[in-house]
């Protein structure tokens, strides 16, 4: 029991001087950013329920007759329009499959979900039931017989699960609000689990931002008391597992954390998302025991979202919820411990993604010439893409 006090009274110890040490810092960051605030809009939230245009209709309907026109001589009516449907849905299948690639996967998925509005609507139209239930069962067929469909299925909902507790206001409570950032923590009732998000400007481009998130191993560069960052599998070009270390304050041990992370392009509307879990096993990696001067902590859900508000400044979202495993610490003092540590995490992104000579940055950015390309690139399309729109919009409005 002694033993147990002492180590209690160290620790609020050290926390307390770290919380001192955290609100001066902040005030100070504070100070120095307290510019202007939130004076724009931010985008819409990434639509749950897909729907279909008539624009999208008429685009498949002209797909469908183009298919039909190729069927073979001597089929009958039916194997003609069996013929043309497989074609249409093979090629659509096709395009959600190099959209996944592409680690465009809320495209991937609200293209096969179109799909199925679109068959469905057809069938229900002009076909009789039989006609119907045989669009249906070749598009499960197709999906079926290949996994990269369920994939895409999967990773849709895990990054829509991030976003909906991310963009969900229920439960959160106020911690802190600034011009520049504002921190809000819950209390997850019958858990050991505590949730944080702080949102925010950075003065950066959000193409200065992803090579942050990208380039794991220099996490400790900006992510405060982070000790280590290893990278220990690469499933693709935004898909990494890392075993990462946070420094801790006496006398609590190192926490360790092996962490799932994903990148996804959202930019058709208009936000990059990086979505992470904790994982204790992996099909291509050998995660081992937790060594004994660590404890492993969990994560069940957590990430960041990146939004571009104009050309020279970055919306920035962080959300997680974790299990610490620090004994004796209730919930409002360890959010007012995370909130000391995340609220740090704007200033310092930015202080590190206004690239110097020699920011170890520019050298990553240089090597991966072709993967950076390809992200700037892709953001211009997106960007020239919606202001057209705009435009066009504008020009409509006009005109009535």
């Amino acid at each position: 029991l002694i033993r147990s006090l002492i180590t209690k009274y160290a620790m609020l110890r050290s926390l307390s001087r770290m919380l001192r040490s955290g609100e001066a810092t902040d005030h100070e960051s504070e100070s120095k950013n307290d510019e202007g605030g939130h004076e724009f809009e931010l985008p819409s939230p990434v639509p749950e329920i897909c729907t279909l245009t008539e624009e999208e209709q008429k685009l498949f309907q002209e797909k469908l007759a183009k298919n039909d026109t190729t069927a073979e001589e001597g089929m009958d009516t039916v194997s003609e329009e069996e013929h043309a449907l497989r074609k249409m849905i093979e090629e659509e299948l096709g395009v959600a499959a190099q959209d996944h690639k592409d680690d465009k996967v809320f495209l991937a998925s609200s293209r096969i979900q179109k799909l199925h509005l679109f068959l469905r609507k057809i069938t229900s139209e002009k076909s009789t039931e039989a006609k119907s239930l045989s669009a249906a069962s070749i598009l499960q067929k197709m999906i079926d017989s290949d996994p990269i469909f369920k994939e895409i299925m999967t990773e849709s909902e895990r990054a829509r699960k991030f976003l909906r507790k991310l963009e969900s206001e229920e439960g959160w409570e106020v911690s802190h609000r600034g011009k520049k950032i504002s921190s809000f923590w819950k209390e997850e009732k019958d858990s050991e689990t505590y949730s944080f998000k702080v949102m925010g400007v950075v003065h950066n481009p959000i193409l200065n931002l992803i090579p942050l998130l990208l380039e794991t191993d220099l996490y400790p560069n900006w992510f405060p008391m982070m000790a280590s960052a290893e990278e220990l599998f690469s499933g693709s070009r935004f898909h990494k597992v890392v075993k990462s270390t946070m420094k801790m304050p006496f006398p609590l041990r190192i926490r360790e954390c092996i962490i799932d992370g994903k990148g996804y392009d959202v930019m058709e509307h208009n936000r990059v998302v990086v979505s992470s879990h904790s994982i204790s096993e992996h099909p291509r990696v050998n995660i081992g025991q937790c060594p004994e001067d660590r404890i492993r902590v969990d994560i069940s859900v957590g990430g960041f979202e990146l939004i571009p508000v104009g050309n020279q400044k970055s919306h920035v979202t962080v959300m997680f919820n974790l299990n610490p495993h620090i004994p004796y610490l209730p919930s409002r003092i360890a959010n007012f411990f995370l909130k000391h540590v995340v609220n740090q995490i704007h200033s310092s992104m930015e202080k590190h993604s206004t690239f110097k000579k020699d920011s170890p940055y520019l050298k990553r950015m240089a090597e991966k010439a072709d993967l950076y390309n390809y992200i700037e690139k892709r953001y211009e399309e997106t960007r020239k893409l919606k202001n057209s729109i705009q435009h066009g919009e504008k020009r409509e409005e006009t005109t009535t």
